[in-house]
């Protein structure tokens, strides 16, 4: 018999057992958690709620149910700079012989782009650091430009926008910001998406 078929039955028997003995069947209300890097999550089970620690594994609700009652679990508030998802977080307990949910985190990610000036060619290709998820970008219809990279880069980590290929008859940059003197192409990604990145080509 599969496990799946084994757990009601066994979770009927605990409650028959219960239930002789003229107690009423109660349960915690647990999972597992994967990824928590950033403090503040919060999870909610009806009014109950539990605050699990930087890099906690698992989670256990203050509060018991009874037997039949219902449970939803879900994100109250987010980590900081980041989003968590839950599931096998609702449910009815005894359905199965504990409740089990499983809460995955994951870093925000955003993002990197600018504009562009002189590109009048196909086959300028540009990277982020040494990605090999690189854009090849296509003749601009309109001057400046815009652009996106494809790959989106995770909140806190930095980027490193550098032409890896240049267009037939053409040179490109990543150009200086005049304020500081510093490449627009580098930085540290924000909880925005970024747009300051600047590349002119000109005529060889």
């Amino acid at each position: 018999m599969k496990s799946s078929c084994l757990r009601p039955l066994i979770a009927l028997m605990l409650i028959a057992g219960l239930a002789a003995c003229g107690g009423k069947a109660s349960y915690e209300v647990t999972g597992t958690i994967s990824g928590l890097s950033n403090s503040g999550l919060v999870l909610a089970n009806g009014g109950d709620t539990v605050s699990p620690a930087v890099g906690a594994t698992s989670f256990t609700f203050p509060k018991r149910i009874d037997y039949g009652t219902d449970y939803n679990i879900t994100v109250k508030t987010p980590p900081a700079h980041m989003n968590c998802s839950v599931s096998s977080g609702s449910g009815s307990a005894g359905h199965y012989v504990s409740i089990e949910s499983f809460v995955l985190c994951q870093q925000n990610t955003y993002t990197v782009g600018g504009t562009i000036t002189g590109l009048t060619v196909d086959g300028l290709v540009l990277a982020n650091g040494s990605d090999a998820n690189q854009l090849t970008l296509v003749k601009s219809t309109t001057t400046p430009g815009t652009f996106t990279m494809p790959a989106q880069v995770a909140d806190g980590s930095s980027y490193t926008i550098n032409v890896v290929t240049n267009p037939a008859g053409l040179s490109c940059k990543v150009d200086t910001d005049p304020a500081t003197g510093l490449s627009t192409g580098v930085g540290v990604m924000g909880e925005a998406a970024v747009t300051k990145v600047k590349i002119s080509c000109t005529a060889v």
